[in-house]
């Protein structure tokens, strides 16, 4: 039975426009076909509707792909720039000031999803094609579940753990229409959701292609997405099994030092297993993440004093960093001026054809895979003899300084500094460390750039979660209001 913690999908779905642009009723808008008891009438009919869903992955395009490492250690919300204030002080939230973007789509598009996949029962050529589509629908589902846990619920490894009770919520399972658009909905715990998540991935993605897709989820995605939901879960056997699949017959390869920095300006490299594809027609404009993170852009994020302080001339990822002004600034200045650095992560996103504007963001790729199987076999029963492999293999291809460091072993310290240089921008850093029960330290020393209120967040405070937005508690009775709200926040 679900928890009395109510959650109103009617205020939910009333403020999708906000969030997305579009009345959360215009369907057409994102499935590209009219709505009604004959909308997917066959296999091509359908073929529409799954490349109008991906609609709601366009997330990935814009800064919601950091906001796990400015809350971190690794990027930090530029100073005097808005645009990053929510996660990087966190210690700032209340309900009246918070994003709901991800809680909006996960909602508007699983109500969209889940209208496409009511309609499967008038396909009339169904056949394995079908299944394929339906398994991507049902995948972008399990993605928005995902990034809205992320969000508004404790991790599932901190479940019982410091000030976090067992049977904490999360967000609301999305898995079928409702019956009354006015009734009221209930919030699951997150123990449910990521079990339905897991349940999910695992009942489709034998239905997925093997093939490489450009543009389109396969398996090997959906193996990538149960290696990292394993993960998270602490799973680890279940989690290096997937890793290693993907790692052994996925059929992608590692970027090496020689072409790293150049493979983040290609579409669809050789690492690449699910990239969300932006065009000069179809992209993000001034939001997406070119513009974002560039010095000549918005320059809304850079990279932190403790990140720069583990420079290594070494190691090509490094390299992804720049510093725009440096070569200007001393040519104004005497010498002896002290101009601090500023370090943005340009060259991951550089755009294309000197485009900022386009700009694929990499959402699985296969670096993680070889980082989740270091991880899952230090922790699980394969053991550091096999895991060392994968974190020697990937730093092989990353660094000349003591590449082979790891075969006399490694602990969780390592495969989490090779997380932190790997992932940076993608969004991990944060999370890294809350899953495994660390603070995050903000910085150490004098701020140097580094204005925040608050020098560190434990894995249990409070703020790590986003609180429910008030405009979604007001449709409830005042007990339902408190007890629906995030723990901590109150209700204004």
């Amino acid at each position: 039975m679900k928890n009395k913690y109510i959650v109103s999908l009617f205020a939910a779905l009333g403020m999708f426009a906000t969030g997305c642009g579009d009345s959360f009723l215009d369907i057409e808008s994102a499935s590209g076909v009219q709505d009604g008891p004959g909308m997917i009438r066959n296999n091509a009919e359908m073929q529409v509707a799954v490349n109008g869903a991906y609609v709601y992955l366009e997330c990935y395009r814009v800064s919601t792909t950091m906001h796990g490492d400015v809350m971190g250690d690794d990027l930090q919300s530029y100073p005097w720039d808005y645009r990053m204030e929510v996660y990087y002080h966190m210690d700032r939230r209340t309900p009246n000031f918070t994003g709901t973007d991800m809680w909006t789509r996960l909602y508007k598009g699983s109500f969209d999803i889940n209208t496409k996949l009511d309609k499967v029962q008038y396909i009339q050529d169904r056949n394995e094609d079908t299944d394929r589509m339906i398994a991507e629908l049902r995948f972008i589902r399990a993605i928005l579940h995902w990034e809205a846990s992320l969000r508004y619920g404790p991790l599932p490894s901190n479940l019982g753990k410091g000030n976090i009770k067992a049977d904490a919520l999360g967000a609301m399972i999305t898995d079928k229409l409702p019956d009354d658009m006015m009734r009221t909905y209930y919030r699951d715990k997150v123990s449910d959701v990521f079990d339905f998540m897991i349940s999910e991935m695992e009942d489709i993605v034998d239905d997925l292609p093997k093939a490489h897709r450009e543009a389109a989820l396969n398996y090997w995605a959906g193996k990538l997405f149960l290696a990292r939901l394993y993960l998270y879960t602490e799973q680890w056997d279940k989690a290096f099994a997937c890793a290693k699949d993907v790692i052994e017959n996925g059929g992608y390869t590692l970027y090496t030092r020689d072409n790293y920095v150049d493979s983040w300006k290609e579409a669809y490299a050789s690492e690449s297993i699910f990239e969300m594809p932006t065009t000069e027609s179809d992209n993000a404009s001034w939001n997406g993440l070119g513009y974002f993170v560039n010095g000549y852009g918005y320059n809304a994020v850079i990279a932190t004093t403790d990140f720069v302080a583990l420079w290594d001339d070494g190691d090509v990822r490094f390299d992804l960093l720049e510093d725009p002004y440096w070569d200007w600034f001393p040519k104004h200045f005497s010498d002896d001026y002290d101009w601090d650095r500023c370090y943005f992560i340009s060259k991951k996103y550089p755009g294309r054809g000197d485009n900022l504007k386009v700009c694929n963001p990499k959402v699985f790729r296969l670096s993680e895979a070889y980082l989740i199987a270091a991880e899952a076999a230090l922790r699980g029963s394969e053991g550091t003899g096999v895991g060392s492999g994968y974190l020697t293999e990937l730093r092989r291809n990353r660094t000349t300084t003591d590449p082979e460091k790891y075969n006399a072993g490694y602990d969780l310290d390592d495969v989490l500094y090779e997380r932190r240089l790997e992932l940076i921008g993608e969004g991990h850093r944060a999370f890294d460390l809350w899953r495994n029960q660390r603070t995050v330290v903000k910085y150490h020393g004098e701020p140097n750039f580094q204005w925040t209120d608050f020098d560190e967040m434990p894995f249990d405070d409070y703020h790590v979660i986003l609180p429910i937005a008030v405009r979604e508690l007001e449709l409830m009775s005042a007990e339902d209001k408190q007890s629906q709200q995030n723990p901590g926040y109150g209700l204004f």
